[in-house]
C-alpha cells in the first residue's frame, strides 16, 4: 500500500522521510543489491549510496512516477549494477597497477608481511582507495576520478580502510603475531 504522505515528503527531501523511507524500504534494497553484490558490506554501502544521491540531487524521485518502493529498489539494483561493473574495471586496473608498481611498504620484512596481511582482507573498492591514495601518492580528487566514483565514496572508503587496518593490526599485535 503507497503512503502519499511520505512519497511527496520524499520528493521535497524531507530528512524525516528519509529516515522513514530508510525504516521501511531499506531492508528490501539491501537485500537486492545483495543478491547481485554478494557482499554484506557493499550492499549496505550501496544503500547508502542511493540515499545520499537522492540526498543531493534534487527532483530525483516524482511521487505520480511510482512508488516510492519500486523507485529505491530500482535505485539499489542500478547502484549494485554500476557496482558490479566498476567493481570488473578495478581489478582490471588494480592488476595493470600490481604490475606497473612494485610498492614498498616497510623495510622490515615481519612488518611488511603484517601489512600485505592487513591489506588483503580490505574490501577491493577500500584496498584500491588505499592503493592509489597512500602508495601512488594521488590526491583524492584524483583516486576519484581513477576509479570512477564521487569523492565522498572515496572519502568514506578511506576512512573505514583506515578503522579495519587499524583493528587488523592492533588485534594481530595483541595476539603476538
Amino acid at each position: 500500500m503507497r503512503d502519499e504522505s511520505l512519497e511527496t515528503s520524499f520528493a521535497r527531501r524531507d530528512a524525516d522521510a528519509y529516515e522513514t523511507a530508510y525504516r521501511c524500504f531499506g531492508a528490501r534494497m539491501h537485500a537486492t543489491a545483495l543478491r547481485l553484490l554478494d557482499d554484506r558490506d557493499a550492499a549496505a554501502e550501496c544503500v547508502h549510496d542511493v540515499f545520499l544521491h537522492l540526498w543531493r540531487r534534487q527532483n530525483a524521485y516524482v511521487a505520480a512516477r511510482g512508488s516510492l518502493e519500486a523507485f529505491l529498489v530500482t535505485c539499489a539494483r542500478n547502484r549494485a549494477l554500476t557496482h558490479v561493473r566498476e567493481h570488473a574495471r578495478r581489478r582490471h586496473t588494480a592488476a595493470r597497477l600490481a604490475v606497473d608498481t612494485q610498492y614498498v611498504i616497510e623495510v622490515d620484512p615481519i612488518e611488511r608481511e603484517r601489512i600485505a596481511r592487513a591489506l588483503a582482507r580490505l574490501t577491493e573498492g577500500q584496498a584500491a582507495v588505499v592503493a592509489l591514495a597512500y602508495y601512488r601518492g594521488m590526491p583524492l580528487s584524483e583516486v576519484a576520478l581513477q576509479l570512477g566514483i564521487p569523492i565522498g565514496t572515496v572519502k568514506g572508503r578511506l576512512s573505514a580502510a583506515l578503522q579495519s587496518l587499524r583493528k587488523l593490526l592492533v588485534l594481530e599485535t595483541s595476539n603476538g603475531s
